[in-house]
Protein backbone atom coordinates (compact mmCIF):
# COMPACT_ATOMS: atom_id res chain seq x y z
CA UNK A 1 0.00 0.00 0.00
CA UNK A 2 1.94 3.18 -0.88
CA UNK A 3 -0.19 6.65 -0.10
CA UNK A 4 0.42 9.57 -2.43
CA UNK A 5 0.78 13.49 -1.61
CA UNK A 6 0.09 15.85 -4.07
CA UNK A 7 -1.50 19.73 -4.96
CA UNK A 8 -5.16 19.81 -5.43
CA UNK A 9 -7.53 22.74 -6.31
CA UNK A 10 -11.40 23.36 -6.70
CA UNK A 11 -11.06 22.77 -10.16
CA UNK A 12 -9.78 18.94 -9.64
CA UNK A 13 -13.12 18.53 -7.97
CA UNK A 14 -14.55 19.14 -11.63
CA UNK A 15 -14.88 16.57 -14.55
CA UNK A 16 -12.73 18.48 -16.47
CA UNK A 17 -12.33 17.72 -20.88
CA UNK A 18 -12.05 14.10 -22.33
CA UNK A 19 -11.19 13.07 -25.21
CA UNK A 20 -11.88 9.64 -27.64
CA UNK A 21 -8.97 8.44 -30.02
CA UNK A 22 -8.44 5.47 -32.08
CA UNK A 23 -5.34 2.57 -31.85
CA UNK A 24 -4.01 4.46 -34.68
CA UNK A 25 -3.54 8.07 -32.98
CA UNK A 26 -2.59 6.28 -30.42
CA UNK A 27 0.58 4.52 -31.40
CA UNK A 28 0.72 7.89 -33.48
CA UNK A 29 1.28 9.82 -30.30
CA UNK A 30 3.32 7.13 -28.50
CA UNK A 31 5.89 7.54 -31.69
CA UNK A 32 5.99 11.51 -31.41
CA UNK A 33 6.58 11.28 -27.63
CA UNK A 34 9.98 9.29 -27.97
CA UNK A 35 11.20 10.91 -30.79
CA UNK A 36 10.60 14.26 -29.06
CA UNK A 37 11.98 13.19 -25.79
CA UNK A 38 15.30 11.86 -27.77
CA UNK A 39 16.10 15.18 -28.73
CA UNK A 40 14.82 17.06 -26.24
CA UNK A 41 16.35 15.15 -23.86
CA UNK A 42 13.72 14.15 -21.49
CA UNK A 43 11.42 11.43 -20.31
CA UNK A 44 7.92 11.62 -21.88
CA UNK A 45 6.54 8.64 -21.65
CA UNK A 46 5.71 7.28 -17.85
CA UNK A 47 5.86 4.29 -18.49
CA UNK A 48 6.95 3.69 -21.68
CA UNK A 49 6.62 -0.17 -21.91
CA UNK A 50 4.98 -0.98 -25.07
CA UNK A 51 5.73 -4.72 -25.02
CA UNK A 52 3.48 -4.72 -22.07
CA UNK A 53 -0.42 -4.83 -23.23
CA UNK A 54 -1.71 -3.44 -20.05
CA UNK A 55 0.78 -0.40 -19.82
CA UNK A 56 0.65 0.51 -23.31
CA UNK A 57 -2.95 1.62 -23.24
CA UNK A 58 -2.21 3.04 -19.46
CA UNK A 59 0.30 5.77 -19.08
CA UNK A 60 0.90 9.41 -18.64
CA UNK A 61 2.79 11.48 -20.95
CA UNK A 62 4.25 15.37 -20.53
CA UNK A 63 2.90 17.64 -22.68
CA UNK A 64 3.79 20.83 -21.23
CA UNK A 65 7.30 21.07 -23.32
CA UNK A 66 5.65 20.20 -26.60
CA UNK A 67 3.99 22.95 -28.90
CA UNK A 68 0.25 23.00 -29.01
CA UNK A 69 0.43 22.78 -32.66
CA UNK A 70 2.25 20.16 -33.02
CA UNK A 71 0.41 17.84 -30.75
CA UNK A 72 -2.98 18.77 -32.68
CA UNK A 73 -1.53 17.17 -35.42
CA UNK A 74 -0.66 13.74 -34.33
CA UNK A 75 -4.93 14.00 -33.92
CA UNK A 76 -5.87 15.53 -36.99
CA UNK A 77 -6.60 18.80 -35.54
CA UNK A 78 -9.55 17.13 -33.35
CA UNK A 79 -11.29 19.61 -31.36
CA UNK A 80 -11.71 17.19 -28.20
CA UNK A 81 -7.60 16.95 -27.87
CA UNK A 82 -6.97 19.73 -28.05
CA UNK A 83 -9.00 20.46 -25.38
CA UNK A 84 -7.06 18.33 -23.02
CA UNK A 85 -3.97 19.23 -23.88
CA UNK A 86 -5.02 23.18 -23.41
CA UNK A 87 -6.11 22.04 -20.08
CA UNK A 88 -2.75 20.22 -19.32
CA UNK A 89 -0.44 22.95 -20.77
CA UNK A 90 -2.29 25.64 -18.80
CA UNK A 91 -2.44 24.10 -15.24
CA UNK A 92 0.91 22.39 -15.84
CA UNK A 93 0.01 19.03 -15.95
CA UNK A 94 0.70 15.20 -17.45
CA UNK A 95 -2.20 14.09 -20.09
CA UNK A 96 -3.45 10.35 -19.03
CA UNK A 97 -3.68 7.91 -21.61
CA UNK A 98 -6.53 4.84 -20.49
CA UNK A 99 -8.73 2.08 -22.29
CA UNK A 100 -12.04 1.63 -20.81
CA UNK A 101 -12.38 -2.16 -20.50
CA UNK A 102 -15.75 -1.95 -20.71
CA UNK A 103 -16.76 -0.32 -24.15
CA UNK A 104 -13.25 -0.79 -25.67
CA UNK A 105 -12.61 2.79 -26.01
CA UNK A 106 -9.38 4.79 -25.57
CA UNK A 107 -9.37 7.96 -23.61
CA UNK A 108 -7.22 11.10 -23.35
CA UNK A 109 -7.88 13.26 -20.35
CA UNK A 110 -5.38 15.43 -17.66
CA UNK A 111 -3.95 13.70 -15.41
CA UNK A 112 -3.78 14.26 -11.28
CA UNK A 113 0.03 13.84 -12.09
CA UNK A 114 2.02 17.42 -11.93
CA UNK A 115 3.95 18.17 -15.29
CA UNK A 116 7.65 17.57 -13.06
CA UNK A 117 5.81 14.76 -11.25
CA UNK A 118 7.30 15.90 -7.78
CA UNK A 119 4.58 14.04 -6.65
CA UNK A 120 5.49 11.93 -3.11
CA UNK A 121 4.13 8.44 -3.69
CA UNK A 122 5.27 6.75 -0.31
CA UNK A 123 5.15 3.47 1.08
CA UNK A 124 1.91 3.55 4.10
CA UNK A 125 4.49 3.87 6.99
CA UNK A 126 6.57 6.42 5.51
CA UNK A 127 3.51 8.28 4.35
CA UNK A 128 2.71 8.23 8.51
CA UNK A 129 5.84 8.85 9.98
CA UNK A 130 5.64 12.31 7.84
CA UNK A 131 2.48 13.16 8.92
CA UNK A 132 2.80 12.53 12.49
CA UNK A 133 6.27 14.42 11.77
CA UNK A 134 4.06 17.29 10.83
CA UNK A 135 1.68 17.02 13.12
CA UNK A 136 -1.20 15.58 11.60
CA UNK A 137 -3.12 12.17 12.25
CA UNK A 138 -1.14 9.48 10.56
CA UNK A 139 -4.68 8.63 8.31
CA UNK A 140 -4.14 7.15 5.08
CA UNK A 141 -6.49 9.89 3.70
CA UNK A 142 -6.44 13.94 4.21
CA UNK A 143 -6.02 17.31 3.11
CA UNK A 144 -4.85 20.35 4.29
CA UNK A 145 -4.67 24.27 2.92
CA UNK A 146 -1.70 24.69 1.13
CA UNK A 147 -0.54 27.98 3.16
CA UNK A 148 -1.28 25.84 6.64
CA UNK A 149 1.20 23.08 5.66
CA UNK A 150 3.92 26.22 4.61
CA UNK A 151 3.42 27.55 8.13
CA UNK A 152 4.01 23.89 9.64
CA UNK A 153 7.37 23.46 7.49
CA UNK A 154 8.05 27.03 8.51
CA UNK A 155 8.20 25.83 11.97
CA UNK A 156 12.03 24.97 13.30
CA UNK A 157 10.42 22.69 15.94
CA UNK A 158 8.80 20.78 12.65
CA UNK A 159 11.71 20.74 11.05
CA UNK A 160 13.76 19.50 14.05
CA UNK A 161 10.88 16.57 14.84
CA UNK A 162 11.27 15.19 11.01
CA UNK A 163 15.21 15.01 11.06
CA UNK A 164 15.04 13.00 14.63
CA UNK A 165 12.53 10.95 12.90
CA UNK A 166 14.29 10.56 9.82
CA UNK A 167 11.92 11.94 7.30
CA UNK A 168 13.97 15.03 6.56
CA UNK A 169 14.32 13.83 2.89
CA UNK A 170 10.30 13.39 2.19
CA UNK A 171 9.98 17.24 4.05
CA UNK A 172 12.28 17.93 1.58
CA UNK A 173 10.81 16.96 -1.62
CA UNK A 174 7.55 18.45 0.00
CA UNK A 175 9.05 21.44 0.08
CA UNK A 176 9.75 21.45 -3.90
CA UNK A 177 6.13 20.37 -4.12
CA UNK A 178 4.65 22.91 -2.30
CA UNK A 179 6.67 25.55 -4.35
CA UNK A 180 4.75 24.12 -7.69
CA UNK A 181 1.43 25.61 -5.58
CA UNK A 182 0.31 28.61 -7.68
CA UNK A 183 -1.90 31.55 -5.38
CA UNK A 184 -5.23 29.84 -5.76
CA UNK A 185 -6.92 29.94 -2.41
CA UNK A 186 -8.63 26.63 -2.91
CA UNK A 187 -4.93 24.90 -3.45
CA UNK A 188 -4.26 22.76 -0.79
CA UNK A 189 -2.19 19.41 -0.08
CA UNK A 190 -4.09 16.45 -0.47
CA UNK A 191 -2.94 12.81 0.33
CA UNK A 192 -4.69 9.36 -0.35
CA UNK A 193 -4.05 5.66 -0.72
CA UNK A 194 -4.02 5.06 -4.72
CA UNK A 195 -4.17 1.72 -5.55
CA UNK A 196 -2.76 0.28 -8.96
CA UNK A 197 -4.73 1.24 -11.90
CA UNK A 198 -6.46 -2.14 -12.92
CA UNK A 199 -10.14 -1.01 -13.33
CA UNK A 200 -11.82 0.07 -16.45
CA UNK A 201 -11.80 3.35 -16.11
CA UNK A 202 -9.70 5.78 -13.46
CA UNK A 203 -11.37 8.54 -11.21
CA UNK A 204 -10.75 10.93 -8.00
CA UNK A 205 -10.70 9.40 -4.73
CA UNK A 206 -13.63 10.55 -3.11
CA UNK A 207 -12.79 11.63 0.72
CA UNK A 208 -13.97 13.60 3.82
CA UNK A 209 -12.01 16.87 3.25
CA UNK A 210 -11.83 17.40 7.37
CA UNK A 211 -9.81 13.95 7.43
CA UNK A 212 -6.21 14.17 8.75
CA UNK A 213 -6.30 17.87 9.91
Amino acid sequence: MSITFRIATAADDLDGPTATINARQLAALRTYLREESVRIGTVLLDPDAAEDAFLSYHFEARVCPLALAALAKVFDFAPDVISVVEEAQFRSRRISVYRCERAGTIHMRMALTSDLGLELDLASSNAYALLESLGLRPDSVGEIPIETIRERLANPAIRRRAAEEGVAGYVERLDRLLATADSDETSRLEWAYRPQACGPCPGRVSHDPGTGL
